[in-house]
């Protein structure tokens, strides 16, 4: 199966049902279907085709959904750029990937847009497609296509083109506002053997919807797209997260039945929105991935949403993405595991020697399958030590599986401190800290000390009007564990760097504090 498969699908079993509703617009599965094959003749009469890749530089919007679904249609791989970072990064994706075309929206076509030399923007590929019905793109001759046009010209011939399942259908870049992006390169397959097993494992039909939140640029948002694109679910593409108590709202209005976020959206529901007390009362599902809630917080949601089931699942990119899921029945009886390997997921705790390791022992999570990618666009991925030589995704992260072949993360092996001759977990001492009333949200991590090796130090943000101190903090440790893995400091701050996805960055937060120290 084809991931355009999917929407050509929902075209013949449910023609008039919304497929997409955006704040400013939407489309019929019928619609979207048929404006999409417009794209994908648009890009084949363009010289577009299998192996060509198309980059997509938008905000959430129906025309750059319009545009994914013609660029896999014509057997092209979209490249999604992240619209939040800097041109530096984004010309490194462009210099990577060599998109052999561009879709651009209006707003980053006027920030980034270039003359063919680069000039003060991005050197853009030749072919430029755009979303305005006029595009000034610089002094350079170059092919600029705007959607309005594509649409209301002739309808071409829709290609066939001659592509395998196991081809690359999208590359997705991990990472988008610091350091150097990796660009996964994953195939219709890989899609898809995680789509069927997460669709499963969760319930979902065609009567259920789900409110996006995130950009489509990050896989987690592509996931939701594309898990309901196969049932036929509708999609409703929320304004943006800025405003929690607006995003409430939305899930009241809209009658989702499901919402999907990082532990940082739903931590801005609970605390900064009225879900508590005013419950969406069509929401049946919300799914917690990009990291774990921590237990209490997962009880404060339980208990918030007492009628919705609360699945978690964990994955990375470079697994399309999913690679374990728990659901509401096993949620509070399993608390700390991020479940069990997805049906087609084989998964593994290697040891020292890089071997399998028995239940309870901690080593590095890896996983292999169908969904795993096909590689970076960099080639690279064995040398980064990505992939092995038995073809398993090496996640870098440390956990331990149970006799039910539950998985628990206990960390990054990369953030593991070293104190004392202790291998020292922070998410271990960041439950400890969660369960704490006087803790909104805490990270830790291992700072040099000399005679230490590294001495463990907790930033917390405290809530609203709550002052903990050193003393109740270090007792409340003492009680959950060893006095060695107990915070030698406790810092209170006011906000914890995050990644672009919302997650709680350590190792920014370490860089940051060391980097303070040396001014100092």
């Amino acid at each position: 199966m084809f991931l355009f498969d999917l929407l050509r699908n929902d075209a013949q079993r449910h023609p008039e049902k919304p497929a997409a509703i955006f704040p400013d617009a939407r489309a019929t599965f019928a619609e979207l279907n048929e404006h999409s094959d417009r794209v994908a003749a648009a890009l084949a009469e363009r010289g577009v085709g299998p192996g060509d890749r198309v980059a997509i530089l938008c905000d959430n919007d129906l025309a750059s959904l319009t545009y994914f679904w013609g660029i896999l249609k014509a057997g092209a791989q979209s490249v999604d750029m992240p619209t939040l970072a800097g041109r530096e990064v984004l010309q490194g994706v462009l210099d990577e990937a060599a998109p052999k075309a561009i879709v651009i929206d209006a707003k980053q076509l006027a920030k980034h847009g270039g003359s063919a030399d680069g000039g003060h923007g991005l050197r853009l590929p030749e072919l430029v497609f755009t979303v305005a019905s006029e595009a000034a793109v610089g002094d350079a001759e170059r092919s600029v296509t705007t959607l309005e046009s594509i649409l209301s010209g002739a309808a071409g011939k829709t290609p066939d083109p001659a592509v395998s399942a196991d081809d690359v259908a999208m590359i997705v870049y991990t990472s988008g506002t610091t350091g150097r992006p990796n660009g996964v390169m994953l195939s219709h397959t890989n899609f898809v053997a995680n789509l069927q097993a997460s669709n499963e494992l969760m319930g979902l039909s065609a009567d259920d919807s789900i409110l996006v939140v995130v950009p489509l640029y990050y896989i987690h948002g592509r996931m939701q797209l594309l898990m309901h694109a196969m049932i036929g679910g509708t999609v409703v593409f929320s304004g943006g997260f800025t405003f929690p108590a607006k995003v409430h709202a939305e899930l009241v209005d809209s009658k989702v039945t499901g919402f999907s976020g990082v532990p940082y959206h739903f931590k801005q529901l609970l605390d900064r929105s009225k879900i508590a007390s005013r419950p969406p009362p069509s929401l049946r599902y919300v799914l917690v991935t990009g990291g774990a809630l921590s237990p209490s917080s997962l009880h404060k949601l339980s208990e918030a949403l007492p009628d919705v089931g609360i699945h978690l699942a964990y994955g990375q990119t470079e697994a399309a993405p999913r690679i374990t899921w728990i659901g509401p029945d096993e949620l509070f009886v399993k608390e700390g595991s991020v479940g069990r390997a997805l049906p087609n997921v084989r998964l593994e705790i290697l040891g020292p020697n890089e071997e399998p390791v028995g239940p309870g022992v901690v080593g590095e999570v890896a996983a292999g399958g169908p969904n795993i990618m096909k590689g970076y666009v960099s080639g690279d991925e064995r040398e980064l030590g990505k992939i092995d030589d038995q073809g398993r995704l090496r996640t870098g992260d440390l956990g331990r599986l149970d006799e039910d072949g539950h998985l628990f993360l206990v960390g990054r092996s990369s953030e593991m401190i070293k104190s004392a001759g202790e291998r020292i977990f922070p998410q271990e001492i960041e439950d400890v800290l969660h369960r704490h009333p006087a803790v909104q949200e805490v990270a830790v991590i291992g700072l040099p000390d000399e005679i230490l090796g590294e001495r463990v130090v907790a930033y917390i943000i405290p809530h609203e009007g709550q002052q903990p101190t050193r003393v109740e903090l270090k007792a409340h440790c003492l009680e959950a564990m060893p006095f060695v893995r107990v915070p030698k400091e406790f810092v209170l701050v006011g906000e914890l760097p995050q990644t672009a996805s919302g997650k709680v960055s350590r190792s920014k937060l370490k860089a940051q504090v060391l980097a303070a120290q040396e001014q100092d």
